[in-house]
Formats: structure tokens, C-alpha cells, sequence
């Protein structure tokens, strides 16, 4: 029986983990067992759950030991950060956790440690001394993380990083930055789907079993020098297309606040494939209209 241990299980990742999980389709991976650890366990107990899904109310900048696991995903950073917020501070809390992880990982030789990084990374390459955005805080955090998870491997212990795109699935934010989450909502409402963007917005987007599936593998396959793999779809569609693909799939009205659109201005934030997704054969099993209507029947079902 394998064990996983979960460290930040409060976001959307991690309760997608759960939902793999009460599917039955961690059994591949022969794991039995996940612990969940979070600062706030209160939400993730209200999820159907199975009995093998252990609960741990702890911060991890504080804990002085972890379960024994067969393998790890850390991801116990604020993504939501806040333009009200003190960067400086979220940012040093951040680094006091992901520092007392590495030094009581240590003891656990036989681990696979995986962390949740994003691919924000690859696209702000440029080095940040000063944090004065929430995306520059979230940049810095990240890099980080990184490098404390590196540096692991003078310890021997097999790690790996998976720089997270953008997805989809019942957990997903529906009043927030994320553009598919608010028209999830406004079809939900049956409310008129809005896009505000007067440039060209393009993503792709991974359903979230797929996501699960892809993190496993590439925990799996975690080395001593560490292995960094981008996760997400290669299917990339543009806001407004992605607003008419809703729109004809529920026969909702769209309302473009911008009456006309910069071509020349273009946000792409695409994940890249390499000889390790070829290696790991990692593939997608859900289309995007397949995962929009899994989405709205999680949501509508729970």
C-alpha cells in the first residue's frame, strides 16, 4: 500500500485530488492512503470523502514532522494574492513554509516529492528584486520554491516540478480573474456571458482528472536531479471563441464590452511540450467542449 501526502489541500489542485481519488483511479498507483494537510480542513471535510482520506489541521512553516509517504505534492502557496495586500509579508511566509519542509523532508530517503509550481515562471524570465504587483509576488514565490526543491538533491532525494497552466473542473474559481470560471457562473445563472478583453486573450485548458492523472506521472518519475515538466493542454483557444463555444453549447447570449479588438496585442499563456512528456507518454483523454460539460454537471450534481 502506497501513501500520499498532500500539503496545501485547500485550493482547487488539491480538491481535485480528492475527487480522483473518491474514483477509484489512484489505484494504478497502487496508493491507498492521502494525508491532507491544510491550515483550513474545515472546507475540504464538507467534500464526500473516502474513509482512507486522512485530515491534518497544521501549518507547515510550524509542523516538526510529516506522515511517512511514498510520495509528496507541495503546494501550500497563496495563488489568490490580493492587490491589498502586503507582498513583502506573503511572500516571507511563503519562504518560512517551503524552508521547513525541506528541512523535515530530509528524513525521508525513499520519498518522491513533487512541487506545484506555474508557468507563470516562463513567461516573466526577467529577475524581480522588489515585489510591487501581486503577479511580481507570485513570480518570486515561485522561484523560490524552485530553487529550495533543487537544492534537495544534495540529500539524495528524488524530486520534480510540475509548472501548472490553466484548467478546468468543478473546483475552479467562478468569481474571479480566471475568464472560464466566470462564464461557468453566468451559465450556471443563465446570465448573459461577458468579455471584457479589447486584445487577444489566448489559453488552453486541462480538465482536471487529467491534470491529477499528469501530476502523479510526473511525480512518479521524480529524480535525484530534479525534473521540471509543464502541465496543461495543448488545445489553445481564443476568450472570444471560447465565449462562443459556450454560447452554442448552452444557447447563452454574449456580450462583448469592448466593440473593437487590438490584433496586435496578444496574452498568450501556453504550456510547452518536451522529450519528458514524450518519455512519461503523457496525454489527454478529455477534449475542451467534454470538459465544459463535465464541469457544469460536477457543479450542478454537488
Amino acid at each position: 500500500m502506497k501513501t500520499l501526502t498532500f500539503i496545501g489541500a485547500n485550493g482547487f489542485i488539491g480538491k481535485s485530488f480528492i475527487d480522483y481519488f473518491n474514483k477509484g483511479l489512484f489505484n494504478k498507483y497502487k496508493i491507498k492512503k492521502i494525508n491532507l494537510i491544510s491550515r483550513n480542513i474545515t472546507e475540504l471535510k464538507k467534500i464526500k470523502y473516502s474513509k482512507n482520506l486522512n485530515f491534518i489541521k497544521a501549518d507547515i512553516s510550524k509542523l516538526k514532522n510529516l506522515p511517512k509517504s511514498d510520495y509528496i505534492i507541495y503546494g501550500a502557496e497563496n495563488a489568490e494574492i490580493k492587490k491589498k495586500h502586503r507582498y513583502d509579508k506573503i511572500i516571507n511566509e511563503s519562504k518560512e513554509s517551503i524552508d521547513n519542509f525541506c528541512n523535515i523532508v530530509k528524513d525521508q530517503k525513499k520519498v518522491k516529492i513533487l512541487y506545484l509550481s506555474s508557468g507563470i515562471i516562463k513567461k516573466h524570465k526577467n529577475r524581480i528584486s522588489k515585489a510591487k504587483s501581486p503577479t511580481e509576488a507570485y513570480i518570486k514565490i515561485k522561484k523560490y520554491s524552485e530553487l529550495k526543491i533543487r537544492d534537495l538533491s544534495k540529500f539524495r532525494l528524488k524530486t520534480s516540478i510540475a509548472r501548472c497552466y490553466t484548467f478546468i473542473g468543478r473546483w475552479l474559481p467562478r468569481r474571479s480573474k480566471y475568464a472560464i470560471g466566470n462564464f461557468i457562473e453566468n451559465v450556471i445563472r443563465k446570465k448573459p456571458i461577458i468579455v471584457k478583453k479589447n486584445n487577444r486573450v489566448i489559453r488552453s485548458y486541462m480538465y482536471a482528472d487529467d491534470m491529477v492523472s499528469w501530476i502523479m506521472n510526473i511525480c512518479f518519475n521524480s529524480q535525484i536531479k530534479t525534473m521540471t515538466c509543464d502541465v496543461g493542454s495543448n488545445y489553445q483557444i481564443e476568450i472570444g471563441q471560447l465565449a462562443i463555444l459556450f454560447s452554442n453549447l448552452f444557447n447563452q447570449k454574449i456580450i462583448f464590452t469592448k466593440k473593437k479588438i487590438d490584433s496586435k496585442k496578444e496574452d498568450k499563456y501556453l504550456p510547452k511540450f518536451n522529450k519528458i512528456h514524450t518519455k512519461l507518454k503523457l496525454r489527454t483523454t478529455y477534449n475542451l467542449k467534454k470538459s465544459i460539460l463535465l464541469t457544469i454537471k460536477d457543479i450542478k450534481k454537488n
